[in-house]
């Protein structure tokens, strides 16, 4: 078989090891997963209920415009219909914009390191990956704006920023796309905007009504619990979405998704206490790991970077030390982050389960050892 010769320079995207397969290779009785920046608790009732109640129409195809799903977005933000895209979470939005605007010798400017998956729209379409390294973990918009050439065609900015955790101010980026031609799509992917607690969270909504050049980003996946039905959405242009029809396949939201996205964004109330509950248990475990000496990196997500260098094993072994012990995170090394690993906020028991396998793991803890595990 021939295949593009793209898919010599791509890996396959790694996910997050399930729960069930770490308990089977261990023979573990209790298994916590903070490696997937998941919400720890299900979908809101109401939303379950939607669901069930939509089960019976199954049989038949879902809307392939999201006819409601996309009014119910566009009332919410007070935007017209034209201005939505739906995707099978905002990965597929990425992958349908990469499709629409890049080409073999074009560039694409991110942070380094940022979501992996920048990396693979650059390389499917033979396109060069513009990495701008952060400073202390955080976007260097900057340079960033420096990066930008006539080749360039498309710049993300992932606010937060996955896997950092890291924030910038909206403004600053404002400045950033206000230096860079019009002729560029910046796409700021906002995937964790929900938790964050910053006054100036929703004013990219406002850069984006002034630039036609700049779609916003956002997820159902996240803070509304929903990454099993993925939907994603964005703000832009109404060219925007007439490009992405398109391409994306038909019938590209299945029919629960969108009923349950329709519940979910009604109640912003329970939106906005799990942002609280978040904010609560990630300064706690900040606060925990720094009591120990342990640094981590400021979060306005619902994950954080942690300091593994210095424990009685090699950075490189932590992931598997603490999976052996019941404990699932994502190894930094294959993040970009080398000698730290991405925690994600899980329930204060889930937390408190990390920090005592964590604490195994310290020098002095004492020998490692099958019998200890959980």
């Amino acid at each position: 078989m021939r295949f593009i010769r793209e898919l010599d320079q791509m890996i396959a995207y790694e996910p997050g090891q399930p729960l069930e397969l770490v308990m089977r290779r261990f023979g573990l009785s209790e298994v916590v997963k903070l490696a997937s920046n998941e919400l720890p608790v299900p979908p809101f009732p109401e939303v379950q209920e939607a669901i069930i109640a939509a089960i019976d129409g199954l049989n038949r195809y879902p809307d392939g415009h999201c006819t409601d799903l996309r009014a119910a977005i566009a009332a919410h933000y007070g935007r017209d219909g034209e201005e939505v895209v739906i995707g099978n979470g905002s990965c597929e939005l990425l992958m349908l914009i990469g499709d629409a605007v890049l080409e073999r010798g074009d560039e694409l400017v991110f942070a380094a390191p940022s979501f992996t998956v920048y990396e693979d729209i650059s390389r499917r379409h033979g396109a060069a990956a513009v990495r701008v390294p952060t400073v202390d973990f955080v976007h260097d918009l900057d340079a960033m704006a420096d990066a930008v050439t006539a080749r360039t065609k498309l710049l993300i900015v992932c606010n937060p920023n996955n896997p950092t955790g890291t924030y910038v101010p909206v403004a600053d980026v404002q400045e950033l796309v206000d230096r860079v031609p019009d002729d560029v799509l910046v796409i700021i992917d906002e995937a964790y905007n929900e938790f964050v607690s910053a006054p100036d969270a929703q004013d990219s909504l406002e850069l984006q009504t002034t630039h036609e050049n700049v779609v916003v980003l956002r997820t159902f996946s996240k803070i509304y619990g929903l990454c099993g039905l993925r939907v994603g959405y964005g703000l832009g242009a109404p060219a925007l979405k007439e490009a992405l029809d398109k391409l994306r396949q038909p019938f590209n939201v299945n029919r629960l998704a969108q009923v349950a996205a329709i519940e979910a964004l009604k109640h912003q109330d329970k939106v906005r206490a799990r942002a609280a509950a978040n904010a609560e248990v990630r300064a706690y475990m900040a606060a925990r790991l720094a009591a120990r000496g342990r640094a981590t990196v400021p979060s306005e997500a619902n994950f954080m970077l942690v300091d593994v260098r210095g424990l009685s094993v090699p950075p490189e072994q932590v992931f598997e030390a603490l999976l052996a012990k019941g404990v699932i995170v994502r190894d930094g090394h294959a993040l970009g982050c080398p000698g730290w690993a991405r925690v994600s906020v899980g329930t204060r028991a889930e937390t408190d389960f990390f920090l005592a396998k964590l604490a195994e793991l310290e020098p002095g803890a004492g020998p490692l050892s099958e019998g200890r595990r959980s």
